[in-house]
């Protein structure tokens, strides 16, 4: 119970101030506890900020779950976990930052934080095995790169794209249903009809075998 009063607390003063600006002190007085309480069950503020985020992805995923029971077409679901996702983060920014580099993760949660992601790009990767299945997407791409893919460019917006201008979570959500499942191009001017299709384009591609492996390293860098 009062690690929970803990958790709730510092969930909230993350959530309004976010990581760098709260400090344990405050976590405390919001539990109604003393600061040595917050240490005896986390060592640092970085331990109890990822056990908050383990405990978000666990709750995240039971939301998800809830949502796609109700689904109809491939569409709806990943519509569905993208909302999930992109709500759950709105607020949570510090996130990105604070797990960047997961050496910065405490050991004691890194496996447990692992797992949860795993666990979160495997329920959008058998929404996309169901879609291939049922014939509403290609099946000829790995269904786990596809789940990384849209994952990625959930990520990408909730780190960098919020700053440009004043957008909304909806706003949000319907780009990267429409990029991840139309592209950026013209409805009028895929790449097909535009006689250069994905996989005619890296055939040509792949035989100039330099421009398929990445670039060296600068010592310099």
């Amino acid at each position: 119970m009062l690690q929970e009063k803990i958790l709730h607390s510092a969930a909230a003063l993350f959530a309004e101030k976010g990581f760098d600006d709260v400090l344990v002190d405050d976590i405390a007085a919001g539990a109604g506890v003393g600061k040595g309480s917050v240490y005896r069950r986390f060592s640092s503020k970085e331990e109890l900020y990822t056990a908050i985020v383990i405990q978000g992805y666990s709750d995240l995923r039971s939301r998800i779950g809830v949502e796609l029971a109700s689904t109809k077409s491939v569409v709806e679901a990943v519509t569905k976990i993208v909302k999930e996702i992109v709500l759950y983060f709105w607020n949570r920014l510090d996130f990105f930052d604070l797990l960047r580099d997961r050496t910065r993760l405490p050991k004691v949660y890194e496996n447990q934080y692992l797992t949860e992601r795993r666990e979160l790009v495997r329920i959008a990767s058998d929404v996309l095995v169901r879609g291939a299945n049922e014939g509403a997407i290609r099946n000829d791409v790995n269904p786990q790169l596809l789940a990384e893919s849209l994952l990625g460019i959930i990520r990408g917006i909730q780190r960098y794209g919020r700053g440009a201008g004043s957008l909304s979570p909806q706003e949000v959500i319907r780009t990267i249903v429409m990029v991840f499942f139309d592209g950026a191009m013209k409805p009028s001017r895929t790449l097909e009809t535009a006689g250069s299709g994905v996989d005619m384009l890296f055939a040509r591609l792949s035989k100039d075998s330099a421009l398929c492996r990445p670039p060296k390293l600068s010592s310099q860098l």
